[in-house]
């Protein structure tokens, strides 16, 4: 049924293939490497199999919705979608379902929704909207880039006090490099940025668990039995080097039994090494350049300034995670707790991904189609 009214030749086939492979994928290899943990802490070896299972579906489901929405629709919904997001950021705040000591989540029964990641998604649609209408005074600091800022530093600084530094410093990155494209002002980009950063340091320092995980990173700290965060990097990196080549072979991962935390969501890309090895990671890092290139490309070919903008926000969303994950997981970057786009356990953060590759396929349809009126 979900496959109806996708007219060959308008709908990317590729696109939605490439990204159905990896999200087929990643029920097998959560499964994989949950099974152990799953059993141990709550007596059912499958039951994040079945949740993230149920959450591809919804997913699935998300992409559809959002290919059978004119895309012009989201910058109408633009400021509602930013201010409601921001409510949800205000009562994740006194929403008391602490996840390792954080209130990042809300209990919705079906699904433990995350706000940041449609403050996220609502904030790259905001930019989208309102660089494309007022392009032409862009030079202007008050009408343009401190709008922008302003919506950036309350939605940074709300995530920040979940405390969720790390998605906080994402998504102002991922505003920063949007601005950038946008060739807003650099004076602006970078006076905001020191700005930011100074803040940034202030609060990096202010929590000793942070001051860990910059030490343990800086090797300031370098026994696993002093460190939870080297512990984990120490045990993703024998993961990788358990694979070799050509892996251990699905489902025979060791690190998954009870040694490497977060086997299955944040450490996700050390157990696919451990399994498939080199040439697995290879092929998995192809299909993502795959699907940056057909994004890209559909970027390029936006006659309006709105959608080539959403496109690009969407594409430096999916690319800044996807590279940061795997950063994370072969030590060259401290632990942030950022999945791995479309392959990671989880809720709302991979339905979120699937409405933007179905806005990135309407845009690509409504391009084909040359349509260019107005709603």
């Amino acid at each position: 049924m979900i496959l109806m009214g996708l007219k060959k030749g308008k709908f990317d086939w590729v696109l939605f293939l490439l990204v159905a492979f990896l999200l087929l994928f990643s029920i097998s290899i959560v499964y994989s490497s949950s099974a152990t943990y799953a059993e141990f802490k709550f007596g059912e070896y499958n039951i994040f199999f079945r949740t993230h299972f149920r959450n591809v579906i919804f997913t699935f489901l998300a992409i559809f919705i959002s290919y059978k929405i004119n895309y012009r629709y989201w910058k109408k919904w633009a400021n509602g979608l930013l201010i409601f997001s921001i409510l949800l950021l205000l009562i994740v705040l006194f929403y008391n379902n602490p996840v390792k000591g954080a209130n990042r989540w809300i209990d919705l029964g079906f699904i433990n929704f995350q706000p940041s990641e449609l403050a996220k998604f609502a904030l790259i649609i905001y930019i989208a909207k309102l660089i494309s209408e007022r392009y032409e005074l862009k030079d202007d600091i008050w009408l343009v880039a401190f709008p922008v800022f302003f919506w950036v530093f309350i939605i940074c600084g709300l995530i920040a006090l979940q405390p969720n530094f790390s998605t906080s410093l994402i998504i102002f990155f991922i505003s920063f490099c949007l601005l950038f494209v946008s060739k807003i002002r650099i004076k602006y980009l970078f006076n905001f940025s020191f700005f930011f950063m100074f803040l940034g340091i202030i609060y990096a320092f202010s929590a000793s668990y942070r001051v860990e995980r910059i030490s343990g990173f800086l090797g300031f700290i370098r026994s696993a039995e002093k460190s939870s965060i080297v512990y984990q990097t120490y045990q993703a990196l024998i993961a990788l080097g358990n694979g070799g080549l050509l892996g251990l072979g699905p489902g025979k991962s060791r690190q998954s039994h009870l040694y490497l935390p977060e086997s299955y969501g944040d450490y996700i890309f050390s157990i696919i090494g451990e399994e498939y090895g080199f040439l697995g990671i290879l092929i998995l890092f192809l299909f993502f350049f795959l699907i940056f290139l057909k994004i890209y490309k559909i970027s390029k070919n936006c006659t309006e300034l709105f959608p080539f903008l959403l496109v690009s926000g969407i594409l430096i969303s999916l690319l800044t995670y996807t590279i940061i994950n795997a950063m994370v997981n072969i030590g060259l970057l401290p632990s942030t707790g950022l999945p791995m786009p479309f392959i990671s356990y989880g809720g709302s953060a991979v339905i979120i991904y699937g409405l933007m590759i179905g806005i990135v396929l309407n845009i690509n349809k409504l391009n084909k189609e040359g349509e260019s009126s107005s709603l």
